[in-house]
């Protein structure tokens, strides 16, 4: 019972196995949007399960002449949705706030089909089904932990990185798929029809009623009845090979094309639809990490800006704090914006890390540098380009969306917001078990363990706060002893060389090097003197090292520090950034506000475009400057 709750049913899968009146109605009114999965997962059920309560349901579903006023049927209904959500609670895969959420979903869409027909359902009280606390189910595995053919006789650290590898394979083949398919459309709309060509002539009527159906109404010609002259012209172009001897170069899944898929042909030669859709946004969570919610909802420019070598993407909410900062909207079109170079990319970037280093941690996944070789920058582009019809059909809530699909059921352009697996060809890896955005995530941040990240930078990147959240739902077995045993032993040294004296410290084998940097540590931080230990002192006066001459020289070393220490913002823990770097930004940026102040902003410019010329023949390095 349990495979039958996998993956959420589509409404055909449903109505071909219900074939009542009831399912009909219900399934016309509330669509396929995020908000029905208890919907559909209760149909499904109620088609699949052998209970005796399904049972039941199927035959008051069969029955038009029903009494829902009658207390016994009253009670049965209460009992069959009863049973629905312990055998959604059974099978450990949802969470009882969850699976609370899919009943309400249910329940909304009776009210709903009540307001249209009172002798549908009954009038449902949820009191009467009380849903108590329940133990809650582990989190969902990541792939590595799945039982995958390709993973026999594999390293256990190299699971995670091959299952990612899967399914990105799989999501490209896709995407090119219906990059095919939707050129395929362009060119029968704009090259002239070979004469007397009927199906090219069929196949162009249907793109162009297409076209005018979205501009018109805003839905597809495929939602609505049609009649008998265009059921022929459907019909006409059900073989695969009509399409492919018209120069459609891909794969087909079937020899005999249903009308649904037909129609998925002609909206996909216009604009996205969910495959496409859930295939570039698997691309995107396997190549960064993210969370499902800011890849689904990235805004419709995502693009901060953009420097001769990478361009910085971020989700609304890192983009609105980035206006802020600027003072104006920032966005960089990275097909036909301009480069910024020089100073200005140099500020941009400055601000861009300052932004990084003070956001919350929770919105560490929602920003990311993508180089401009790289292929999801070159795939964000080509999906752009799939848009260029459909862009003006978005509505109020996809028009500052990136990521939206065409349906040929709902009305309106739809947010494209389903898991992976939903729609996808069913012998795709993306149908197996378990595999869903969490997975790949989950996936991604082991990889990175094992790649020798330390736990700090890969907390950042996932957006916890805690690398206690971090062991608890992401690193596992073994790989969690190798990542937090040695900085556990770091840690506890820190402490050592920083209390004990030098006698037993000799004796713990700690590196002079070591101590010395602790004792200076301890003494600046107030340390020492909290722990009661005598505190040093720096003999003689303060010498010239530490009085800023402005002249070039130092204008150059104060830029190189502050270059210095920002590029190091994400190649050293939280902990040593919060105690080592931001202090040491923070007495950078002092020098920089007083040269200002003293009118000296425009010497130290010179000297940093100096500075970034040395820096890129070669004659200048670098430095780092949080080293031990």
């Amino acid at each position: 019972m349990a495979a039958a709750f996998e993956q959420i049913p589509t409404w055909i899968e449903i109505r071909k196995k219900l074939k009542y009146r009831l399912v009909e109605q219900i399934s016309d009114l509330v669509g396929s949007g995020t908000k029905t999965t208890g919907v559909r997962r209760f149909f499904a059920w109620v088609a699949a399960a052998a209970t005796e309560d399904a049972e039941w349901m199927k035959s008051y579903l069969a029955n038009d002449n029903r009494d829902v006023d009658d207390l016994a049927i009253i009670r049965r209904v209460h009992r069959c949705i009863a049973s629905w959500t312990t055998a959604l609670l059974e099978t450990k895969k949802w969470k009882s706030t969850s699976v609370r959420a899919q009943r309400n979903h249910l329940l909304t869409a009776i009210d709903r089909l009540r307001e249209i027909d009172e002798n549908s359902f009954p009038l449902i009280d949820p009191r009467l089904m009380p849903l108590g606390a329940h133990k809650d189910s582990t989190g969902r595995r990541a792939l590595g932990e799945l039982d995958w053919i390709e993973f026999e006789n594999l390293d256990p650290s190299r699971r995670d990185a091959t299952g990612i590898a899967i399914l990105r394979s799989a999501a490209l083949e896709i995407f090119k798929r219906y990059e095919k398919l939707y050129a395929f459309g362009q060119r029968i709309l704009h090259q002239p029809a070979p004469t007397q060509n009927t199906a090219w002539h069929h196949i162009r009527t249907l793109i162009e009623d297409e076209i005018s159906s979205w501009s018109t109404h805003g839905y597809s010609q495929f939602s609505q009845s049609w009649g008998e002259e265009k059921s022929e012209v459907i019909a006409s172009l059900a073989s695969p090979a009509v399409w492919q001897d018209l120069g459609l170069d891909i794969e087909f899944e079937t020899d005999h094309l249903h009308f649904t898929l037909v129609a998925d042909l002609i909206l996909s030669c216009i604009a996205p639809t969910y495959r496409l859709n859930q295939a570039i946004q698997t691309i995107f969570c396997c190549d960064t990490g993210w969370n499902r919610q800011p890849i689904q909802y990235l805004p419709a420019q995502p693009f901060a800006y953009r420097t001769d070598k990478e361009i910085f993407i971020g989700s609304n909410r890192v983009l609105a704090s980035l206006k802020v900062r600027a003072g104006h909207v920032v966005h960089a079109d990275p097909a036909n914006a301009e480069l910024i170079r020089g100073l200005a990319a140099t500020n941009f970037s400055s601000e861009w890390d300052d932004l990084s280093a003070s956001l919350k941690v929770e919105k560490g996944d929602e920003q990311f540098r993508l180089d401009l070789d790289s292929e999801l920058l070159d795939l964000l582009q080509r999906y752009q380009a799939m848009q260029t019809l459909s862009r003006s059909w978005t509505n109020e809530k996809t028009k500052d969306l990136f990521f939206y699909a065409l349906s040929q059921r709902a009305i309106g352009v739809q947010v494209a917001d389903r898991d992976i697996g939903v729609l996808m060809p069913a012998d795709s890896p993306f149908k197996r078990p378990g595999v869903n955005f969490s997975a790949i995530r989950k996936s991604f941040l082991n990889s990175l363990s094992s790649a020798g990240l330390e736990p700090s930078f890969i907390s950042e990147i996932a957006g916890h706060r805690s690398v206690n959240i971090l062991q608890k739902n992401y690193i596992i077995g073994a790989q969690a002893t190798r990542t937090y045993e040695e900085p556990a032993r770091f840690w506890q040294g820190c402490i050592q060389e920083i209390l004990l004296n030098d006698k037993i410290a000799f004796k713990l084998s700690i590196p002079e090097k070591n101590r010395e940097w602790f004792r200076m540590f301890g003494m600046l931080t107030g340390i020492t003197a909290a722990c009661g230990l005598e505190q040093m002192e720096l003999d003689g006066e303060v010498t010239d090292d530490y009085i800023f001459v402005p002249n070039q020289k130092n204008y150059i070393d104060l830029f190189l520090a502050h270059k210095g220490v920002k590029q190091q913002r994400y190649q050293v823990s939280q902990h040593r950034w919060e105690i080592q770097g931001e202090a040491l930004l923070g007495i950078i940026k002092g020098y920089g506000r007083q040269l200002s102040n003293k009118q000296l902003g425009r010497e130290y410019r010179t000297a940093a475009r100096i500075a970034n010329a040395r820096i890129k023949s070669g004659e200048l390095t670098v430095p780092l400057m949080l080293e031990i």
